[in-house]
């Protein structure tokens, strides 16, 4: 396995705001308990915050290698 360079500076553009953090945070909580998401959505700001940081952490990750791109300019 070649070592991939990291884009750090694109990865660090990835925060709370950029609407795939809650999509992959609901994904994951859907997938672990079989909740719809009308019953994410009922959690409203009670939602796993912990989920949150985990979905941010990972998409900041897929960035960084170039597996998705940076969140769009706003």
């Amino acid at each position: 396995m070649t070592e991939h360079l990291l884009n750090t500076e694109a990865a660090q553009l990835v925060h709370y705001t950029d609407p795939r953090v809650r999509q992959l945070a609901e994904a994951r909580w859907r997938l672990q308990t079989g909740g719809t998401r009308s019953d994410w959505l009922s959690l409203g700001k009670n939602n796993p915050e912990a989920l949150i940081e985990e979905a941010r952490n990972w998409l900041r990750a897929a960035v960084a290698l170039g597996l998705l791109p940076p969140p769009a300019a706003q």
